[in-house]
């Protein structure tokens, strides 16, 4: 059986946490977390997601906090990351991409999209990653 690719989904309304994983959840594994910090901790336990989902206004770690914390580190800076946020502006966005965000999405968004995107994403890594 082929492998599924594991999508972290990281936003503090438990609604869109819920919406994002019935999106997913067939074709991937998903996990969700309500915060940055318990994301954090997740992938201390030694996990390592294919693709990252997150808002940006979460509390204890920001979404965006929590993108430059993954960007900085040695072992998690190639997992790419969709942001999705409430937060409207290209100021925000172009941080965002600045830092390495693969897509970003303002709510409310096409959930189409958002699947759209994260294939594109999760193609173009497994191709960086796969050895011929």
């Amino acid at each position: 059986m082929a492998h599924k690719h594991h999508i972290l989904i990281i936003d503090d309304d438990l609604a869109m946490c819920q919406l994002l994983q019935r999106l997913f959840e067939d074709a991937y594994t998903v996990t969700t977390k309500n915060d940055g910090m318990s994301a954090m901790y997740w992938l201390a336990q030694g996990n390592l997601p294919d693709l990252i989902i997150t808002d940006l206004d979460m509390p204890n770690i920001n979404g965006e906090e929590f993108v430059s914390n993954l960007k900085n580190s040695g072992y998690f800076n190639e997992v790419p990351f969709i942001v999705i946020t409430g937060y409207s502006g290209k100021e925000q966005r172009l941080k965002c991409m600045k830092l390495g965000v693969h897509d970003y999405f303002e709510k409310p968004f096409n959930p189409k999209d958002l699947v759209f995107s994260a294939e594109v994403v999760l193609k173009h890594s497994l191709k960086k990653f796969s050895i011929l």
